[in-house]
């Protein structure tokens, strides 16, 4: 109400001010036709109008979403059935036949995943990730109230008859935007739950949040260690886990030639790329860097062995957005869990003009 008195105030002031002026032409004993005010007071009119109607309009429309949003607003039953009918849209989609997905419906609800319609679902994957024969159910939830950017949420796990296992890191966003596989990546009999979650950002790989899960099955692990752990993912974005991976990228004196050093293997790569300007240094000069934080993560083997294969982004003189090339790592862990990069390359962009 307060915005429209204002408006209409707005209004007021402007076609009061446009009186003035006529008033002002007229004590100027100025010759101007009747028909050419008008037509000046329309025009006005019309542009006071029509730019207050189209203020009216977006106002008018963010109210109506505020008030759909206040009535369709939050509501545990309402949520629970959205966690249902998102559920079944996807075991259909996974190809999970009606009886065992109420099974596993009814999992859910009796551990009380949902928490009474606290939690919405977001994410769910079923297959056997242990490859023993039985399925196994991945789950993630978001607040569904406050629906944050970061945190909030959990990533469940429900792996043959064990206990659920709950990932929840503040830093990590829940809304449903991720990626995962599992494999035997450290070839210690045991599988690994690769796990790559978006975050909602600008989509940088910084923003993308990267855990792994060692799976210790007791049917061929004797440990006593919870069967399932956080694994260290060596990188230069989590100081937890710093091993020393960074990059310098030097621009070489020659066109489009550039170097990348590894104080990790303490190595040096040339490789090409288009540079961004004309002007090119007399002597090699340092001008990027990783761009902070691994993508693209996979399974590859190595030397007949599985390993972890990482990509990271390498910019150079024209900041994070020129992206000159791409280092590859490939990342194996010892038998303490300690991980260590076996070996690394860079992959060159192949859109280089010959001008």
């Amino acid at each position: 109400m307060k915005k429209r008195v204002e408006k209409i105030k707005y209004i007021c002031m402007m076609l009061l001010c446009v009186g003035v002026t006529f008033g002002c032409v007229s004590d100027q004993d100025t010759n101007l036709p009747l028909e050419t005010s008008t037509n000046i007071l329309v025009d006005q009119s019309e542009v006071v109008q029509t730019s207050n109607q189209e203020e009216e309009q977006k106002s008018s429309s963010q109210e109506e979403t505020q008030e759909q949003t206040i009535q369709e607003g939050y509501s545990p039953e309402r949520q629970m059935k959205q966690n249902e009918k998102i559920f079944y849209e996807e075991m259909e989609k996974q190809g999970i036949d009606q009886q065992t997905a109420e099974e596993y419906f009814q999992t859910l609800i009796e551990g009380n995943l949902f928490q009474d319609g606290e939690m919405a679902l977001t994410g769910i994957r079923i297959d056997d990730i242990d490859k023993n024969g039985q399925k196994d159910m991945l789950v993630m939830v978001l607040d569904a109230q406050e629906m944050p950017f970061y945190g909030s949420g959990g990533l469940w796990f429900y792996i043959n008859d064990d206990t659920p296992y709950c990932f929840s890191e503040e830093m990590c966003s829940y809304y449903g935007w991720f990626d995962i596989f599992w494999e035997d990546i450290d070839n210690d009999g045991n599988v690994e739950i690769v796990f790559s979650a978006q975050g909602t950002g600008c989509g940088a790989v910084g923003d993308s949040y990267k855990a792994i899960f060692k799976y210790r099955n007791s049917l061929t692990d004797n440990s006593k260690k919870h069967n399932i752990e956080r694994m260290q993912l060596p990188s230069d974005f989590d100081e937890d886990y710093d091993c020393g991976i960074k990059i310098e990228v030097f621009q070489e004196p020659e066109k489009n030639q550039y170097s990348a050093f590894c104080p990790y293997f303490d190595e040096t790569i040339s490789f090409q790329a288009e540079n961004i300007g004309e002007d090119l240094p007399n002597t090699a000069r340092c001008v990027g860097s990783e761009v902070r934080g691994f993508y693209n993560l996979c399974a590859v083997e190595y030397n007949g062995k599985m390993v972890l294969q990482a990509s990271e982004y390498l910019n150079g003189e024209g900041g994070t957005v020129h992206n000159v090339a791409t280092a590859q790592f490939l990342i194996t862990w010892k038998e303490d869990g300690t991980p260590e990069i076996i070996k690394w390359w860079i992959e060159e962009d192949k859109n280089i003009s010959d001008s």
